[in-house]
């Protein structure tokens, strides 16, 4: 095995055990204390083969080889050359391999402007989300957001791990400004 390989296998370990980590934290906890996809006929699991969830961060080795998803590209790229994968599937999935985007959708992480991260509603969910549509009717659980932000300290200690909720923080705002634009 050379030094490749080897830093390869080491960084495949690392982020298997980080995001195991993270789903054992997170648990069985949803954003709504009832089947949400009874709601909106699983929208959120539909779509084309274009469609699918981005992944954290190294997230993509818990998926190599699932008969059930595909992993490609997005056009994200970090500053060290990193491309953000995107998984895709054909709506359905065992529950409790799906990843940590679908595990926290609607939801997005965000940084704030005090460098904390924080939890918001996904624009990307608001067509197609009865949680993000009719917040008064369908509001997250405070146990899930709790759920949350004692998930995520771990994962935030990777550097990639923060450049990518940096960028998903910079497309939210982006998404807002446009959303707002047309709402005026």
């Amino acid at each position: 095995m050379n030094i490749n390989e080897l830093i390869t296998n080491q960084h495949k370990k690392k982020y298997i055990r980080l995001y195991k980590r993270a789903f054992k934290r997170l648990g069985n906890t949803t954003p709504l204390n009832i089947d949400c996809g009874e709601l909106c006929n699983e929208k959120c699991c539909s779509g084309s083969d274009d469609d699918g969830m981005l992944l954290f961060p190294g997230e993509e080795f818990l998926y190599i080889d699932k008969s059930w998803c595909y992993i490609k590209d997005s056009n994200i790229k970090l500053s060290d050359g990193y491309c953000i994968k995107l998984l895709v599937c054909d709506g359905t999935c065992p529950r409790q391999e799906r990843p940590l985007s679908c595990r926290i959708f609607p939801l997005v992480p965000y940084i704030n402007e005090h460098g904390r991260v924080e939890f918001r509603i996904d624009p990307r969910s608001l067509n197609l989300c009865p949680i993000a549509l009719e917040p008064d009717k369908y509001s997250v659980e405070i146990e899930f957001v709790d759920r949350l932000y004692k998930t995520f300290p771990p994962v935030l200690k990777d550097k990639r791990v923060v450049e990518f909720i940096e960028i998903l923080s910079y497309q939210y705002d982006e998404m807002i400004d446009i959303v707002e634009m047309f709402s005026d």
